[in-house]
């Protein structure tokens, strides 16, 4: 961490610190790589720095700037990015997997930070295993820790255990065992017996959670040793291994071979020859064994392929081997800063450091360089190592970074670009205007430069005098803060000759810079005069006409008086690319208005030429002190020519000592003896009237290098950066070469070529090596040289000094109590090392006789071991080696661990009993710093008496349960916590004690038992049905059933009694229909039942349960019976009709549905009534066995009222609902009666009555007459029935002859025809008639209460009056009755005093009539007498009978019941012949109400009294708490069979409960069955 900050402090000095502005510099930035867990998530900071101080932002991959996601993402304004912590389904791979950056910027530029990857892990359940190859005895075994892919990245391999011993992590080189691969891989070299009998394991950290998972152990699947063979390999493919610049890493060879092969290691080269690794190869870094190559600090150059070759006398073996180096990328850009000249050219150089090789990017302000700059202005050489900026102007200045990326890695650096001395630039012109007269105008032009530029102002390309133009001209120029310089041209009141061109020029030392606009002022044309316009020969002209007005139609040129066209004529000007002295002369410019006037002006031309130097160079051989002399000459131009010379683009000073001879058209520079500083770039300008001109040459003096920084010996701390300075001056520019001994012995020097790693060679010479390390020490010599002799070197000794240090900061080691342990130090570094040593962070008593401490120097050090002569456990702890010298110190644990068997385990208690398993749970004493290996678990039966018996343990059954191993069949171990078990114990029999005590086990030995613990375990469900279930058929609806307890053994607890289930067997093809009944029957002894309220005819599967406290066991087989016969529950179905003719229809059906046949359906019966108002019939009945019938003889025209019933041989089921046909019509019967009345002397009354039968609808009577005693010929009136029937039927045949007897008779015709007609009646007209009664006397029924007419239509002359009299007395005013104005009397309320005989009575001079009414009332029948006669679980029977007066026919009856706590009523309608019903469907145990009316033409008459009748049955009932309620120490157990039913079947429970002590209850519904 101090590295960057001391990077960026330099950087910032040679920035000019907080003094100068500059651009932004990161002091903190953003990791490579970020992985992190959606559990905790993640902050990553961003700070830079930079005056003024830089604001900062992070962006997403396409360069938009990072927007805050809520819940998910948030930057603070500090410039933190938080990742919040998330749960795994709000993942989102645009905010956890993608790339960030950071981005800072200030008025100088801006600059992005590396790629930071962002992997969020979402956790997930992971698990380790171990994967071990087959081996062979004494040959090699590989074994691999394995998690999963995802994981790799963020885990480790925490230790490798063997038997649960952790073994050491030091260096196994020449140990038993080699850990390669990070860890991730162990080989057992030479496995042998007691190899192929361990367990091996590892464990792996997360490094984002800290969790610790650990394998299951594996063996080594090890095949006896071969007798002889050939080396062959254990592995398949290329061993890959990687390391980081600067660690260790091993390669095996890993083959097998009897007799044991020897190893040779090669490198293979680049061209793929395989060279064999030598003696003392790698500065001493390369070590070897039988079976493996140690690699120590390992540089980017032992990167590459490795072979091994394995020979015996049976054959020989070549494997591959590829070694990845990586180091951290690291880049640098120089010049940090640099301040280049508009025009000029700005190289920055990127040099960089790591592995593998970056490919590199190139930005400016954060932006990427375009694709173009491989060729252009702005490129890229050297691999991207070198940006090179030609032709700098504004906007090249800023920031620019140099980015490095691989595929593991990213870097940048980043230098700045200011700009010194530039060009003018504008920022702001005016544009082209229309004025009219009179109006103000103003023109703005702005620019920036350095030295601020200076503006003029010029009309028609003529500098504009603002005096001679007068006061409404004016000019204003000032600067801004930003440096932009700005000027005002502004003119009052313009007139029409102020039009023109006008131009805005910016101009400093480095250039100029014009903008040109036109000004055009309404008015006629206008040619100023200008003086004589000058041209340079061979260069551009434009030649503008200098005209005013406004509009303007055309503009031409004149000379000589022929019309001039050059290369071109834009906006009136004339345009040559290049002058040629004929072009000199005088000119007319003509100008034309809109109107046709014209102006005109002659311009005078001038043509110059200017000089022309012949180019000239200096000699290519100038080396110092030698003369030298270069001629400027010119060979074109007019005269004079005056001459100057500059160097370096300045005036040659005088301190050169160069001198200057000069004629009219040459001039000479003479060196008398040239150095070093003559050197450089001298320039010839030569000048006249006409233009300016320039040629340059370079002079080189070579000059041999010479020093300006010196080299020196150097010290430096091994891992600290060394910079080893040499620098040198020379023309041309020396080449810097760095050279290093060979050895310390030796003369020989290498040259560091091909720099790379740790190594680079800065581009001022200087050898940068990023960590030194102590074989970089040596004699290093700089040389330069650049072709002139003499070469330049210098041989410097650089020191490495190694603080004392150790390779491994810790190490775990094991050792027996009582025995000997000898702990080990081995120190690195410079000598003298002073080594002390401590435990447990306390100094080390060595006054005791078992501690003592030895040394012994080393090839690289110093190795201190401590010696104890017998351990004990006090001995276990923490000892520190701490080792010191001058460079520094370093401190080394060992973890010693004495290990002896375990304590007895502790706190042995029952957490939970059930009926077959208990758990337990405990704690682990101390573990004797040995892993605890598994757990002695001992149990037997408590004797009957209670008693613990000594030698009980003797029977007891003992189980060894591994804590790692493979899970118990019959123990489930669970670790809870660091030192705290639990024990679920299986196979224990229900309600039986038990005691249990537990012993633990490590590697040394097992500790003692625990005091054991008595258990009783829980009741369970008996596992046995009962036996003997016998099940027979009882009264219509009933089963009868017994059975036999089951064995006493399979009881399981005591029982308390049986479950009865009745289940309904459907008959094929039925409807599934769930139908199940369960009822309960308490205590063991109860073995039989009676089960009632079943279907009759049915048959059920009976099954029988035992149960006890706890549930109930299994059920026994099932038994079939089947319930007597019963009549049939339902009616049947789909009862259909149709006419045949008149007098017969068709009847069909089908039967009740299957189930509800109720037995042996025997046949139906079919009741069919016909459907009249005044019917009285109570309808027929006809029984067929099929399911259709004909019925005949029915009354024609008629609609009939249809039901079907099913009958058993025990009654009639249910009648079908009614449904209802008509018969079709035919013709009618005659009608009833018939009367002839003389009406007058040529008219004669007809009267009728309809037909007794119409048989359909009449639509119209005939009235026949003819003369009497004349048969054969008749005449005939039709007379249209009237719909309304209290309507009389009259008609009055007119046109009769008074002396003349007819004959009359009448017929009704209906939609089948004409029927037959009635007797025939003789009459003839009259003059004087006697009085008659047209109408017809005749019984009349009426409901009582409602009222009725009876007509007494009268004819005679004189006119007859008629009376009416009511049981012979005269009808008077009465309440019930009236007679009308037509003679007819009314019947307002027909009652026992309203009925009888009526009659009335017409009379005149002439004679008598009368009619006779019988008038009845009809009253509503009575209300029956309801009565019970029985009651079931689910039916009520009822009964009733009508009152003995009854005298009308009933023609059916209404009944209607509900429940006892319901409202509503519900109705059912029954036939007239039935005078029982039975309610079926109901609820147990449950009140209802029924009342029955009766029902006649009239009316429904009364209600009965409501009947109340309770189904039989009644509530649950409880049994007491300790029958039904069990309870452990995290559970209560209820037992539902403990119930008893009261007579209905149980439907569910409802279960209550709460925590003592609060108010709110928690419901459970559980359903029954």
């Amino acid at each position: 961490m101090c590295s960057w900050v001391v990077t960026a402090l330099i950087i910032l000095y040679a920035m000019g610190g907080d003094g100068q502005e500059h651009g932004p510099v990161f002091l903190m930035e953003p990791p490579p790589r970020l992985v992190f867990s959606n559990s905790t998530g993640a902050r990553v900071s961003c700070a830079a720095h930079g005056f003024p101080p830089p604001q900062l932002a992070w962006q997403q991959p396409d360069g938009a700037q990072l927007d805050d996601v809520p819940g998910l993402r948030q930057v603070l304004d500090n410039g933190t990015l938080v990742l919040l912590p998330f749960p795994a389904a709000q993942y989102r791979p645009d905010v956890h997997a993608t790339v960030y950056r950071c981005r800072a910027h200030n008025a100088h530029g801006a600059i992005l930070s590396r790629d930071m990857r962002t992997q969020a892990v979402v956790w997930q359940e992971w698990q380790v295993r171990v994967t071990s190859t087959q081996a062979e005895a004494g040959g090699p075994a590989l074994l691999t820790c394995v998690v999963p892919a995802a994981m790799r990245e963020h885990a480790s391999v925490a230790a490798w255990y063997r038997n649960d011993a952790v073994l050491p992590a030091a260096d196994h080189l020449s140990g038993s065992t080699l850990l390669v691969g990070d860890g991730w891989k162990l080989i057992v070299r030479s496995v042998g017996v007691e190899d192929a009998r361990a367990q091996y394991s590892c464990s792996v950290l997360d490094s984002l959670t800290g969790e610790r998972r650990q394998s299951v152990p594996v063996s080594i699947d090890a095949t006896p040793m071969s007798v002889a063979s050939a080396p062959r390999s254990i592995v398949h493919g290329q061993w890959e291994a990687s390391v980081r610049r600067g660690g260790d890493v091993a390669l095996p060879c890993l083959v097998h071979a009897s007799p044991p092969a020897s190893i040779t290691w090669y490198r293979e080269t680049a061209g793929g020859v395989l060279r064999e690794v030598r003696d003392n190869e790698g500065s001493g870094r390369y070590s070897r064994t039988h079976d493996a190559l140690a690699i120590r600090r390992a540089e980017i150059a032992d990167g590459g392929r490795w072979a091994c070759r394995a020979a015996n006398p049976h054959g020989h073996l070549t494997l591959r081997l590829h070694l990845a180096v990586h180091a951290h990328l690291t880049v640098h850009a120089q010049p940090h800063t640099q301040v280049v000249n508009s025009g000029g050219t700005a190289i920055i150089n990127c040099t960089w450091g790591g592995w593998p090789a970056p490919r590199l990017e190139w930005l400016h302000n954060g932006v990427p360089l375009g694709a173009g700059v491989a060729g252009g202005r702005v490129r890229v050489q050297n691999n991207g190592e070198q940006l090179i900026i030609t032709a700098v102007h504004r906007a090249d200045k800023g920031v620019y970074q140099c980015m490095a990326r691989n595929e593991r890695d990213s870097a940048q650096a980043s230098a700045e670009l200011r700009l010194g001395d530039t060009a003018p630039e504008l920022q702001y012109t005016f544009i082209e205007q229309v004025l009219r007269p009179g109006q103000v105008v103003t023109l703005k032009c702005s620019a920036v430069g350095s030295p601020p530029p200076h503006f003029t102002w010029m009309l028609d390309g003529q500098p504009l005098n603002t005096i001679a133009m007068g006061p409404r001209f004016s000019v204003e120029q000032f600067a801004t803060k930003a440096n932009d310089v700005i000027s005002y041209l502004n003119i009052s009141a313009v007139t029409s000759d102020d039009g023109g061109l006008y131009t805005c020029r910016a101009a400093n030392s480095l250039g100029e810079v014009a903008h040109t606009s036109r000004l055009n002022i309404y008015g006629p044309p206008y040619v100023r005069s200008l003086a004589p316009i000058r041209a340079v020969a061979g260069r551009e002209l434009m030649l503008y006409c200098p005209y005013s007005g406004y509009p303007i139609s055309s503009v031409k040129w004149h000379r000589d008086g022929k019309p001039v066209e050059w290369d071109s004529s834009v906006d009136g000007a004339l345009r040559v690319a290049r002058v040629d002295p004929s072009h000199a002369g005088t000119y007319t410019c003509l100008v034309m208005g809109a109107h046709g006037e014209t102006a005109r002006r002659e311009l005078q031309l001038v043509v110059s030429n200017p000089p022309e130097i012949e180019p000239f160079s200096f000699s290519a051989n100038l080396q110092e002190g030698k003369r030298a002399q270069v001629s400027c000459s010119v060979t074109s131009g007019d005269m004079p020519v005056h001459f100057t010379w500059l160097k370096d683009n300045a005036p040659i000073p005088t301190s050169l000592q160069v001198e200057e001879r000069a004629a009219d058209f040459f001039s000479n520079l003479v060196f008398k003896e040239v150095s070093a500083r003559h050197s450089g770039l001298y320039t010839c300008v030569a000048s006249n009237s006409a233009a300016k001109v320039n040629y340059t040459a370079e002079l080189v003096v070579k000059v041999s290098p010479k020093w300006v920084v010196e080299p020196k010996d150097e010290a430096v701390l091994a891992g600290e950066p060394l910079a080893l300075h040499c620098q040198t001056t020379g023309s041309p520019p020396p080449q810097i070469t760095w050279l290093k001994q060979r050895g310390s012995s030796s003369t020989d020097s290498i040259p560091l070529i091909n720099l790379g790693g740790r190594f680079q060679q800065l581009p001022n010479g200087t050898l940068w090596i990023e960590s030194a390390l102590p074989y970089d020490e040596g004699h290093y010599t700089c040389k330069s040289e650049n072709g002139v002799a003499p070469t330049l070197s210098k041989s410097i000794a650089v020191a490495v000094n190694e603080p004392a240090r150790f390779e491994l900061t810790s190490h775990n080691m094991t050792a027996r109590r009582g025995a000997a342990a000898t702990l080990a130090c081995d120190v690195r570094g410079d000598s003298p090392i002073r080594v002390t040593w401590a435990h447990n962070m306390n100094h080390l008593d060595l006054n005791t006789y078992r501690l003592s401490i030895s040394e012994a120097k080393t090839d690289s050090g110093l190795r201190s071991q401590l010696y104890i002569s017998r351990a004990d456990r006090e001995d276990s702890g923490v000892y520190k080696c701490q080792a010191v010298n001058a460079y520094g110190h370093s401190d080394h644990y060992i973890y010693l661990s004495v290990q002896e068997k375990p304590d007895t385990p502790h706190s042995l208690s029952v957490t939970e009993i059930l009926s077959r398993a208990v758990r337990l749970s405990w704690s682990q004493g101390f573990d004797g710093n040995s892993p605890l290996v598994g757990y002695t678990l001992q149990y037997c039966v408590l004797s009957a008496q209670g008693a613990i018996r000594v030698n009980q343990w003797d029977t007891a059954t003992s189980l060894n349960v591994s804590v790692h191993g493979t899970p118990h069949t019959t123990v489930i171990l669970t670790k809870k916590g660091d030192i705290h078990y639990e024990a679920l114990l299986n196979t224990l029999k229900p309600h039986t004690a038990y005691m249990i005590r537990i012993a633990a086990i490590n590697q040394i030995d097992r500790s003692a038992f625990t005091e054991p613990v008595v258990v009783k375990t829980q009741e369970e469900a008996p596992s046995e049905a009962p036996t003997n279930v016998q099940v027979t058929a009882g009264g219509a609806g009933e089963l009868h059933v017994s059975w036999r307890p089951p064995p006493r053994d399979a009881w399981h607890g005591e029982l308390l009694g049986y479950s009865v289930t009745c289940t309904e067997l459907n008959p094929p093809g039925a409807p599934h229909r769930n139908v199940t009944r369960t009822l309960t029957v308490n205590g063991w002894s109860a073995t039989e039942l009676n089960l009632s309220a079943l279907r009759k005819f049915t048959r059920y599967e009976v099954r029988v349960r035992a149960f006890n406290g706890v549930a109930a066991g299994p059920a026994s087989a099932p038994v079939s019976a089947t319930t007597l016969e019963g009549v049939p529950e339902s009616h049947p179905m789909t009862v259909s009709c149709f006419p045949l003719s008149s007098s017969s229809m068709k009847v069909t059906w089908n039967p009740p549905p299957i189930g509800q046949h109720g037995g042996l359906i025997q046949g139906y019966k079919v009741i069919y009534s016909p459907f009249t108002s005044d019917q009285a019939d109570v309808g027929e009945i006809k029984r067929v066995t099929t399911t259709d019938t004909y019925l005949h003889t029915l009354r024609k025209y008629t609609n009939y009222s249809i039901q079907v019933l099913a009958f058993t041989n025990a009654g009639d089921g249910k009648r079908s609902p009614p449904v209802f046909c008509m018969t079709e019509e035919d013709v009618p019967s005659a009608p009833e009666k018939i009367k002839a009345l003389a009406y007058s002397s040529d008219t004669v009354l007809v009267s009728w009555l309809p037909p007794v039968h119409p048989n359909g609808i009449i639509t119209h009577y005939t009235v026949y007459y003819r003369e009497a005693g004349r048969l054969g010929k008749h005449s005939s009136f039709t007379v249209t029935a009237d719909k309304k029937a209290d309507i009389e039927l009259m008609f009055q045949v007119r046109n009769l002859m008074e002396t003349q007897l007819y004959e009359f008779w009448v017929s009704a015709t209906t939609g089948s025809g004409e029927g037959e007609s009635t007797l025939v009646v003789g009459q003839g007209p009259a003059s004087r008639i006697p009085a008659r009664i047209a109408s017809f006397g005749r019984a009349v029924r009426v409901a009582r209460g409602r009222g009725a007419l009876l007509r007494c239509s009268c004819v005679g002359a004189p006119p007859p009056r008629s009376r009416w009299a009511h049981a012979r007395a005269p009808v008077t005013h009465h309440a019930y009755y009236q007679v009308t104005h037509a003679g007819h009397l009314r019947l307002r309320e027909v009652n026992e005093q309203s009925s009888g005989n009526f009659t009335c009575t017409a009379s005149n001079t002439i004679g008598e009539d009368s009619i006779v009414y019988v008038v009845s009332a009809v009253l509503p029948p009575g209300a029956p007498t309801l009565s019970l006669q029985y009651t079931t679980a689910s039916s009520i029977k009822l009964h009733w009978q009508l009152p003995g007066d009854t005298t009308d026919p009933i023609l059916g009856y209404i009944l209607q019941h509900k429940q006892g706590s319901e409202t509503d009523w519900h109705t059912v309608e029954l036939s007239p012949d039935v005078t029982s019903y039975i309610m079926d469907m109901l609820k147990c145990g449950t009140t209802y109400n029924a009342k029955i009316q009766a029902r006649n033409k009239v009316s429904i008459g009364p209600p009965s009294e409501v009947l109340t009748a309770t189904t039989r049955g009644g509530r649950p009932k409880p049994p007491k708490p300790e029958d039904h309620v069990h309870m452990n120490s995290t559970a209560i157990k209820i037992n539902f069979y403990a119930w008893r039913d009261g007579g209905c079947p149980i439907l569910g429970f409802r279960v209550s409960y709460r925590r003592a002590g609060t108010e709110h209850w928690i419901k459970i519904v559980i359903a029954g069955g």
